[in-house]
């Protein structure tokens, strides 16, 4: 990699590290480019090289955090023998994912515009991400004996929604204050999960 490509990957970097922290601070309508220019100490013709508007560098912004995220999961998923150690790994990435104020960046985006379908599948690509890492638990352990059997997809849908479903708890508990408690609630969905998708259960 030549001196001059190397420069304009550490701008890049620059540029989505200050973004990220912005958005994640003030959420998406409240920033502005200028305001982007100015924290990653770039110009304005920088910027605009890299990324051509706001709305691409929100979704690149994800798609880092993303990325991120599948790391820390994969990493720690590899410490774990038993599926029900990693269903409960997996609550707690969700549960953590409720203080993560990139999520309300991304909803203020998505209320503020039109969705065009390019966009959408990006957002559906991010969020896949998540849904891969309950299919991947879920078959492994049906494989393995430690899950009854039943349809894979189905149960990915019920699972997956459940954690999702108990992201409504970042409008009831403080995001800094109450996180134990929080990861709390996922545990204990988990157990009342575990109890109908053992092997020998009724599902």
């Amino acid at each position: 990699m030549g001196r001059r490509q190397a420069d304009g990957e550490e701008t890049k970097r620059r540029i989505v590290d200050k973004a990220g922290q912005l958005f994640a601070e003030k959420g998406f309508n409240a920033v502005t480019m200028n305001e982007i220019c100015e924290c990653a100490t770039v110009s304005k013709g920088s910027l605009y090289h890299h990324f051509p508007g706001k709305d691409e560098l929100l979704l690149y912004v994800l798609e880092v955090d993303a990325k991120q995220w599948r790391q820390r999961w994969e990493d720690r998923r590899a410490e774990l023998l038993s599926t029900e150690e990693q269903l409960f790994l997996l609550a707690e990435q969700y549960a953590n994912d409720f203080q993560n104020p990139l999520s309300k960046a991304l909803e203020e985006f998505a209320r503020s515009r039109v969705i065009s379908d390019e966009v959408f599948k990006r957002i559906w690509t991010i969020n896949d991400i998540t849904l891969q890492a309950c299919r991947t638990v879920i078959q492994e352990g049906m494989e393995r004996g430690e899950l009854a059997r039943g349809e894979l997809d189905e149960k990915v849908i019920i699972i997956s929604s459940m954690l999702e479903g108990l992201g409504k708890t970042y409008y009831m508990y403080d995001r800094e204050k109450e996180q134990d408690t929080v990861k709390a609630i996922y545990r204990k969905a988990v157990h009342l999960l575990l109890d109908g998708i053992r092997a020998g259960g009724s599902c």
